[in-house]
């Protein structure tokens, strides 16, 4: 056997196995309100949707949504950002943990139980924008979305 091909090969295995898992996570750097189209395309290639995005990712699916642009007379509710900006994130998780297991402080969250679907129940924080929707004691996704600090880029009344 020839070591001298080998070992490059090895290498090259192990750098791509390594780096999947951080390729996978890399989306958490989309900031909804900052974060553009291009932005979300340059992490995780293009979609042909016009308003939102939807990814088949190793760990799970994630769904973006994007506005459709600036408040106009005419449009009730969304956000006052350019056309394209990143207005919601949301990731469903292959495998489901349960929200005891990501040890958040469920103080800075206010519970809200699905008057609709039994057994749902939503964890919110109004300051930073993210609600974890937990079914049967496990989070069935998450939404990331403008916080309380951004209500002023709201059209129309943020209540």
């Amino acid at each position: 056997m020839n070591y001298f091909l080998l070992t490059p090969i090895i290498s090259v295995l192990l750098i791509l196995t390594t780096s999947l898992p951080c390729w996978a996570q890399s989306w958490r750097q989309i900031v909804p309100l900052k974060s553009t189209r291009s932005d979300v395309e340059r992490i995780l290639g293009p979609s042909q949707e016009a308003y939102f995005a939807d990814y088949k990712l190793q760990d799970g699916n994630l769904f973006i949504e994007y506005s459709s642009g600036p408040c106009r007379p005419e449009r009730r509710g969304g956000w006052n950002v350019p056309e394209n900006t990143v207005v919601l994130v949301s990731f469903t998780p292959k495998i489901k943990k349960r929200i005891e297991v990501l040890k958040l402080d469920l103080r800075k969250f206010r519970k809200v139980v699905d008057t609709h679907v039994m057994g749902v129940v939503y964890y919110i924080n109004d300051e930073e924008g993210i609600t974890y929707s937990v079914q049967a004691g496990k989070v069935d996704y998450v939404e990331y979305g403008p916080g309380k600090r951004d209500d002023h880029f709201y059209c129309g009344d943020p209540a």
